[in-house]
């Protein structure tokens, strides 16, 4: 299934990046839970849910645009999310994705890929393990620099001051734009800290990061303490997220939040 799931995610990158620049694809066609559709977003869940037919594999789709595509008896449920990182995409910021998180019935997470639109870059699970445009990867160096991913609102502003305060020494902050590869930043060895406050999240954005990044050791939490779970039920908010591969540090937050929250 990581095969099949890794070919789709190498198709589809290409398609996005033979489009990219294109007049028309920035126009909205839609509005779902406070978010728009734009041609670009329709386009690509049109080709992914095309090539996921393909496969002859009994699936119900939960995937950003159309929300939950149920299917009677499907074995299994694919979380989509098919352009993480649209506003980059669509200004020729070269950091956007594909993802497809595949799990059973049951919640249990089976394969899933994220594609690098531009580099055509993948990151892909199952099973057995992780891999980086197909090869297994075994783990991965701790970070060499700190580089700090925050992402905030203005209603979160003082918050993320104060998570920041406790990191110890110095680092050095970026916001690049797509949820699902600052994650992988962070568990490839490349980035220190994802921390999102925004409220805004959803599962589709995370499904596959998450669970690639769960293959690793590296676990996602909230600020209460709490794994990640992925809703397969429809497209779900999750109000914030914690991830880097430092135990103590996260440790220290989660600490520290719960004090501050008391």
């Amino acid at each position: 299934m990581r095969d099949s799931l890794e070919k789709i995610a190498v198709e589809a990158t290409k398609y996005l990046r033979e489009m990219s620049g294109e007049e028309g694809l920035d126009r909205v066609i839609g509005t779902h839970d406070n978010d728009t559709t734009k041609v670009v977003d329709k386009l690509a869940e049109d080709f992914i849910l095309e090539k996921l037919n393909e496969t002859g594999y009994s699936v119900a789709y939960v995937t950003e645009e159309s929300g939950t595509i149920e299917k009677k008896g499907a074995e299994f449920v694919a979380v989509i999310d098919p352009l993480d990182g649209s506003t980059n995409y669509l200004n020729g910021i070269t950091w956007a994705s594909v993802s497809i998180a595949l799990f059973s019935r049951s919640g249990a997470p089976v394969a899933g890929v994220i594609g690098e639109i531009f580099s055509g870059k993948t990151y892909s699970y199952d099973s057995s393990g992780t891999y980086v445009n197909g090869l297994r990867i075994e783990q991965f160096p701790l970070p060499k620099q700190r580089i700090v991913l925050p992402y905030f609102d203005k209603t979160g502003l003082n918050q993320t001051s104060l998570i920041l305060s406790w990191i110890e020494g110095s680092y050095k902050t970026r916001n690049l734009g797509a949820a699902s590869l600052d994650m992988i930043l962070v568990c490839t060895g490349r980035a220190y800290l994802f921390v999102d406050l925004r409220n805004k999240l959803r599962n589709v954005d995370i499904a596959s990061s998450l669970s690639f990044c769960e293959r690793l050791g590296i676990h996602p939490f909230n600020l209460d303490g709490e794994r990640i779970t992925i809703d397969l039920q429809r497209v779900s908010v999750i109000k914030n997220v914690l991830v880097t591969p430092d135990s103590s540090l996260s440790q220290k937050i989660l600490k520290m939040w719960k004090a501050l929250s008391s």
